[in-house]
């Protein structure tokens, strides 16, 4: 993890936007180690700055794709050309691990990786979000918002996503494939959150869930 996340602070230096870590490799940089096996990066960047995100990558040599549902992925050429869904996946070709499938639709393809663990700065998938000048809001209901301060933390000049904000939006996702590593990341997470930590996710769970969700007693 942490030779991928060095060789993407390197590889963004120069880059004219924001980014965080988000998702599981969040979790583990939060709590300082690795705790379990993780098939793709996942970073954090903010609506305002996704042509830049794109025109980046694609100046970088990097092939762009932006998803568009069961699965399926649309290779973007330019920044005007996108469906302006929440994700954008990117790796170069030498990447062997992406693999694509044709289909019957021109530049799109059927998007599986091969392997379920990244050993090397190859992939990443960005993750679009919105915020003001003062609040980070959750993409699926913004009347869940947090502090800029809090919902985006620094350790050793690198920026991540909040633990808090990464697990409810893992808190979505519990009856996919991936809820096996939802539900450890949730676990791993709790003995480091803050008492503030866990009310937040306590409060946006219960907004999101109906206060019904598993992780909710545990909190």
């Amino acid at each position: 993890m942490q030779n991928i996340i060095s060789k993407a602070v390197d590889f963004f230096a120069k880059s004219n936007f924001d980014w965080s870590i988000c998702g599981g490799d969040a979790i583990d940089f939060f709590i300082g180690k690795t705790t379990r096996k993780h098939k793709d990066l996942d970073l954090s960047v903010f609506w305002e700055d996704r042509n830049k995100t794109i025109s980046f990558m694609l100046n970088a040599g990097w092939r762009v794709f932006e998803a568009c549902g069961e699965g399926k992925i649309q290779e973007l050429y330019e920044i005007s050309e996108f469906l302006v869904k929440r994700n954008i996946f990117c790796f170069p070709n030498s990447n062997s691990n992406c693999q694509l499938q044709p289909t019957e639709k021109d530049n799109v393809f059927q998007f599986t990786l091969a392997n379920d663990e990244q050993i090397d700065f190859d992939y990443v998938e960005f993750l679009f979000n919105q915020r003001d000048d003062e609040k980070f809001y959750f993409s699926s209901n913004h009347s869940i918002k947090r502090s800029l301060d809090k919902a985006i933390l620094d350790k050793a000049g690198v920026k991540f996503l909040s633990p808090e904000i990464v697990l409810l939006y893992k808190s979505t996702y519990l009856d996919t494939k991936d809820a096996k590593n939802h539900r450890h990341d949730f676990e791993m997470s709790l003995p480091y959150l803050s008492l503030e930590q866990k009310e937040w996710l306590k409060n946006a769970l219960g907004v999101c869930h109906s206060s019904n969700h598993e992780w909710i007693s545990s909190l």
